[in-house]
């Protein structure tokens, strides 16, 4: 139920670095109040600095479901869309985000609740990586989907059957 942050490249094959091939990876999914992606060259000590010393100096990829919630638009305030999730704390302007996935927003967050300001140095929240999204393949087969995935089954009816006057409404359809 808490937010969650993840540090550097996650569930990538050495050889799959900052690319879209995910034939190696292994299912997962990631589920939680707010997702936040930091490089692998972030520091907790610079957390309170300005934008300029937080650099994501490397390129990150991570091949994971998020399943998140995301801070509702109000009046006077937007969530920041796909734009803001998953959520980022550095300026990625020289760095590429490399996400193999599917994005879910699940509900509203509940404890990472602060509006979207928006990026730059003038918000000194985070400036947006280049961005390499991709649906991860494997999520089309069932064999390779994470854990737990949430599924919905759908009954079709195969056969129709209107059974006798003055019999029981049991009938066999085989």
């Amino acid at each position: 139920p808490d937010p969650l942050y993840i540090l550097g490249n996650y569930n990538v094959p050495t050889n799959a670095l900052n690319s879209t091939n995910t034939t190696g990876t292994l299912p997962a999914s990631i589920a939680s109040d707010a997702i936040t992606i930091l490089s692998s060259s972030w520091n907790d000590n610079s957390s309170s600095n300005s934008l300029s010393s937080r650099v994501a100096s490397a390129a990150t990829t991570v091949n994971a479901a998020f399943l998140t919630g995301i801070v509702a638009s109000t009046s006077s305030s937007d969530s920041g869309g796909v734009e803001n999730f998953p959520r980022f704390l550095e300026d990625w302007s020289s760095a590429t985000f490399t996400y193999n996935g599917s994005m879910i927003c699940m509900y509203y967050s509940q404890i990472a609740t602060g509006p979207w300001l928006g990026i730059g140095s003038t918000y000194n929240i985070y400036n947006p990586p280049t961005r390499n999204w991709s649906l991860d393949q494997n999520f089309q087969f069932q064999n390779k989907l994470p854990p737990s995935t949430p599924c919905l089954a759908v009954i079709f009816r195969q056969d129709w059957h209107i059974p006798a006057a003055f019999s029981t409404n049991i009938v066999s359809c085989f």
